[in-house]
């Protein structure tokens, strides 16, 4: 795939016929136009990301990474837009609730024990 090295975590966007695709080398996130399999755009993302989610209410795509960087991008149209990023050790897991829009980051180990960290995303005007 153009732009990225070992592709690890994949998401999608059904009802866009979008793909987003994180490459795990080059710490950088693909956006793939599933009608003709074209890459569209790349964006940095943090250190080794490993999973996406995406919330297709609030169109939200959030990156997380074994380097603890977790990358929030917002779809318009066919690009993304990067609205922010948060550090959360350990965070490179991610689940996405569609219906109530909380975020999930099961976390390994803190202090030496498993938690589970949910994040309710701020609305935008």
């Amino acid at each position: 795939m153009p732009g990225i090295e070992s592709p690890h975590g994949v998401a999608l966007d059904q009802s866009a016929r979008l793909a987003f695709v994180a490459g795990e080398e080059n710490h950088k996130l693909a956006l793939v136009d599933l009608t003709n399999m074209k890459v569209l755009a790349t964006y940095p993302v943090g250190k080794d990301p490993d999973v996406l989610g995406f919330d297709p209410g609030l169109k939200l795509l959030y990156v997380s990474a074994e380097s603890g960087n977790v990358t929030v991008f917002r779809e318009k149209g066919k690009t993304l837009v990067n609205e922010g990023s948060l550090f959360m050790p350990h965070a490179h897991t991610v689940s996405v609730d569609p219906e109530t829009h909380l975020v999930y980051f099961p976390l390994q180990n803190m202090d030496g024990h498993p938690l589970l960290r949910i994040m309710e995303p701020t609305p935008t005007n």
